[in-house]
């Protein structure tokens, strides 16, 4: 039930930024508004949504936890390095009042790809996904992806090239969007 407000908010978020920052912190409330009832006709057909599923074995549950903790690790990381309002959306809504700004974040999970978080929320839901069996949350980790990959992480790139300008765009030049770059050197390791 809880799923659907992270997209619902990030795209409307990136999608108008302008408007939401006139409305302010009532974002939030204007989000919540909207989510109570996609997340009632959820709970509402939960007995339907949840009685498929498949047959789930030790070793797959115990990836499952696997990625879970990896999941709240890297959300943790993430989140310690943007700071708490970034990661609420408060800078997109407020961003005159954000002190760091002008300092885009270039380390830690963030040098490996542009978007660890979404590759969390992405570990999070799959491993939930693989814990329970229930199909209906598989087919959530799929949209979930999809919804992240091709729409919330451009919109969300565009507003980052505007806040960033050039120092973004090479940032986009030498890290990998959403995978990781696997079995590549730098130079120092090549020497």
């Amino acid at each position: 039930m809880m799923w659907p407000i992270i997209p619902l908010a990030l795209i409307q978020l990136h999608l108008f930024p302008s408007f939401w920052r006139k409305i302010g912190l009532w974002t939030y409330l204007v989000v919540l508004l909207e989510w109570l009832p996609v997340a009632y006709i959820i709970r509402s057909l939960q007995d339907v949504l949840l009685q498929h599923e498949f047959y789930v074995t030790t070793p797959i549950i115990v990836i499952g936890v696997f990625l879970v903790v990896g999941g709240i690790v890297l959300h943790g990381w993430t989140a310690k390095l943007l700071g708490i309002k970034a990661t609420v959306g408060y800078t997109e809504l407020k961003p005159d009042d954000n002190v760091n700004n002008d300092n885009l974040v270039m380390s830690g999970p963030f040098s490996v790809v542009r978007h660890p978080s979404y590759g969390a929320h992405s570990l999070i839901i799959v491993g939930t996904f693989l814990i329970t069996g229930v199909i209906a949350v598989g087919i959530t980790a799929l949209i979930d992806f999809l919804i992240a990959y091709f729409v919330t992480m451009e919109l969300e790139e565009r507003e980052l090239i505007e806040r960033f300008g050039d120092q973004y765009m090479e940032y986009q030049m030498k890290v990998p969007k959403f995978f990781p770059k696997i079995g590549v050197h730098n130079d120092r390791d090549r020497a």
